[in-house]
């Protein structure tokens, strides 16, 4: 499979979003329905259980207020719509909003696990498609969904689930959390993404999950940096074959990788600002009110319960603008195959003008095994 389907985008999406960035056009957003989920992910930023939710010191949004939002989102040129969670289909209003969303012509995605996917499901989603849904892929066996996301028989619901949608015509793409506890699986799952057609994007670094709990800076059930570095490599000589791999070991060894998965405006930042479109094209609105730039960040973040779409979206354009990350990464050698950014600097250290250390040795090790596979290609 062409790396570049994976990540392609057409010249009018690009071209729309460069626009919308630079007029502070809010055309993406992603509704984050719930934080209640089937399953319980070691690594999950987001999740409660229903009763930490009614614990919780703020209120859900409701179905009406989802619709308010929509409706002013899409006065404010809103285009693009991601649902997602927690696991989306759980929450008990979804189908009526997202029949509402539908007719208004949004371009919608959903994210979902994928367990939840049945027969009924799938009649629903047939009535008006989404463009496209995410399923993440945990394992490639049922052992592997147990050890990682506690639940049963995980992988056999969701290898139905993703049959259904292939035989229905509807869009899939697969998402690959890679961690400790199922990277065992990795091959396996790549099999599995081949044999049903279907792209699936493996990513290795797992965020801090500050937004679940604050004190959880720098921290996560997952890979050491030199670990991360080390599947971050691996995953994509599995995946590309020998002749991309060794392209993309000479361009780390070169200083110069896009990294994959990311906006191309999102790498080789300059004068430490925002660059990916969080903030000045996208917003992500969570489950208990706050517009934020990025669901991967806490901060900054608008309260939507006091102020209206417009206000908040200008307040936070205003607030990302304002962000300055720490000029040792603007200046640091391996900035053109670096992943940091914002929510990162954040979520490793608790502040944007501090130096992501973990992604610091992340880069020096994955130079270090670049320049020594490439040793023993030659």
């Amino acid at each position: 499979m062409d790396v570049k389907e994976i990540y392609y985008e057409s010249l009018l999406t690009k071209m729309l979003f460069q626009k919308s960035s630079i007029k502070k056009i809010p055309l993406s957003g992603t509704f984050e329905l719930s934080p209640v989920c089937n399953f319980d992910c070691r690594m999950c930023y987001v999740r409660k259980s229903p009763e930490e939710v009614k614990c919780h010191n703020r209120k859900m949004l409701n179905l009406e207020q989802w619709k308010k939002i929509a409706d002013q989102a899409e006065n404010a040129g809103m285009l693009y719509l991601l649902l997602t969670g927690g696991e989306p289909f759980l929450w008990p209003d979804f189908w009526e909003l997202y029949m509402y969303l539908s007719k208004k012509g949004f371009l919608i995605s959903i994210n979902s696990n994928g367990s939840l996917i049945d027969e009924g499901v799938i009649e629903q989603l047939k009535e008006r498609p989404p463009i496209r849904i995410n399923i993440t892929l945990y394992g490639a066996s049922n052992a592997t969904y147990e050890k990682l996301c506690k639940a049963s028989n995980g992988f056999d619901k969701v290898d139905r689930a993703i049959n259904l949608l292939k035989e229905t015509g509807i869009s899939v793409k697969l998402n690959c959390s890679l961690t400790p506890y199922n990277i065992g699986d990795l091959e396996a799952m790549i099999q599995y993404a081949e044999e049903k057609q279907l792209i699936l994007e493996t990513n290795p670094y797992m965020f801090p999950p500050l937004r679940k709990n604050p004190e959880k800076i720098g921290v996560n059930d997952r890979f050491t940096p030199k670990e991360t570095a080390y599947w971050q490599i691996k995953r994509y000589q599995l995946q590309y074959g020998n002749e991309l791999y060794q392209k993309y070991l000479q361009g780390i060894c070169d200083g110069m990788v896009k990294p994959q998965g990311m906006d191309e405006s999102c790498y080789d930042p300059i004068d430490g600002k925002v660059r990916c479109r969080a903030g000045k094209a996208a917003f992500w609105i969570t489950w208990d009110g706050y517009m934020l730039p990025c669901g991967m960040m806490p901060e900054p973040k608008v309260d939507m319960y006091k102020v209206s779409f417009e206000d908040a979206w200008k307040q936070l354009t205003q607030k990302t603008e304002n962000i300055r990350l720490s000029g040792i990464c603007e200046k640091c050698s391996n900035r053109g195959i670096c992943h940091s950014c914002a929510a990162m600097a954040y979520a490793e250290t608790g502040e944007f003008q501090k130096v992501p250390i973990y992604l610091c040795e992340m880069m020096d090790a994955m130079k270090k095994i670049a320049e020594m596979e490439l040793s023993n290609l030659e």
